[in-house]
């Protein structure tokens, strides 16, 4: 648990990254470094001389950072984590099992997962997953039904003691970059024009919200179409995302004047 003064400290550091770095990106447009979706956050990272993060600690100075589109309604993928099982390439293992044809070369399966805690949900048309947070086993089981809503498989799971590490080590500080987006002779430009810092509640709130559907695990499985990859698997990862408007039940927002 963080005391008062790891907490004052904290709030002094994320007072100082608005004021003396946040600031100077409020004044400039940026070219994107590159001209695809994820431009907007790599430019960012870029500027702050970062390189890019899919490890397990923050992006800066303990503040895990996460740049978004003005007006966005896409879910923030908090983080991704590889989940365990009997097998050990599992994700390999679900896409040749589960998965259907891909639209640009059937030869090929690909698969496309949200699984929720609350509800069945398709992944092509034969198969429904499902999150089962089981506090006993202390594990997150990702359950595989049927069409007709009859349990198939129930053996890829996370560990509380994986995704607890990852959440409060990873995600114990937050920070919302906004920015707007602009093409200028087909090119992507931002201006970053507001940040918003957030702290954590708990890993029980994380588990409760993965529970009842606000926080959903998606598992994205694909095949590279390029010449020199053609039809090896492109593992876009597992991971765990929340729709901004139900961020506030996972953090309390740090206002900073």
């Amino acid at each position: 648990m963080e005391d008062r003064y790891d907490l004052w400290c904290n709030i002094r550091k994320i007072s100082w990254i608005k004021e003396r770095i946040f600031k100077n990106f409020k004044e400039r447009i940026y070219k994107g470094n590159y001209n695809n979706y994820s431009s907007i956050g790599r430019t960012f990272e870029n500027e702050l001389k970062l390189s890019e993060n899919e490890f397990s600690v923050p992006d800066y100075y303990g503040i895990e950072i996460k740049t978004r589109r003005a007006y966005s309604k896409s879910a923030i993928t908090l983080f991704n984590a590889t989940p365990d099982g009997e097998d050990l390439f599992e994700i390999e293992r679900l896409k040749n099992n589960y998965g259907y044809p891909c639209k640009s070369d059937r030869n090929y399966k690909v698969i496309y997962i949200e699984a929720f805690g609350d509800k069945l949900n398709f992944a092509g048309v034969k198969y429904q997953y499902r999150i089962d947070v089981d506090r006993e086993d202390n594990k997150i089981y990702l359950c595989i039904y049927n069409k007709y809503s009859k349990l198939v498989e129930r053996e890829i799971y996370w560990s509380f003691d994986y995704i607890r590490e990852r959440v409060l080590l990873k995600l114990n500080y937050l920070a919302i970059v906004n920015a707007w987006t602009n093409q200028i002779n087909g090119w992507n430009y931002f201006k970053y024009y507001k940040i918003d810092f957030f702290k954590l509640k708990s890993f029980d709130d994380f588990l409760n919200l993965l529970e009842n559907g606000k926080i959903k695990i998606v598992i994205k499985v694909g095949i590279y179409l390029d010449e020199k990859r053609y039809g090896k698997t492109n593992d876009h990862g597992c991971g765990f995302a929340i729709k901004s408007e139900d961020l506030l039940c996972l953090y309390d927002k740090i206002n900073i004047n």
